[in-house]
């Protein structure tokens, strides 16, 4: 297993305290929120979900995927 640091994404390093504060409680939100669908089955076929990334920049990209609950 790697155990190097993940750096900090380029717009982080120029915010202030304040702004990374709220930045992180942004992120644990829509974490929990992802969670929450997980647990509760509502997630993309796999298979869709490929297919939409391999279409993404092409003249026929399709449209997101989305859970069939």
């Amino acid at each position: 297993m790697d155990n190097a640091p993940i750096p900090e994404p380029r717009a982080a390093r120029f915010e202030d305290a304040a702004k990374k504060q709220r930045r992180l409680a942004r992120e644990a939100d829509l974490l929990a929120e992802a969670f929450a669908d997980v647990a509760a089955g509502r997630v993309a076929d796999e298979a869709e979900v490929d297919a939409w990334i391999d279409s993404l920049g092409t003249a026929h990209a399709l449209p997101p995927p989305y859970s069939s609950r």
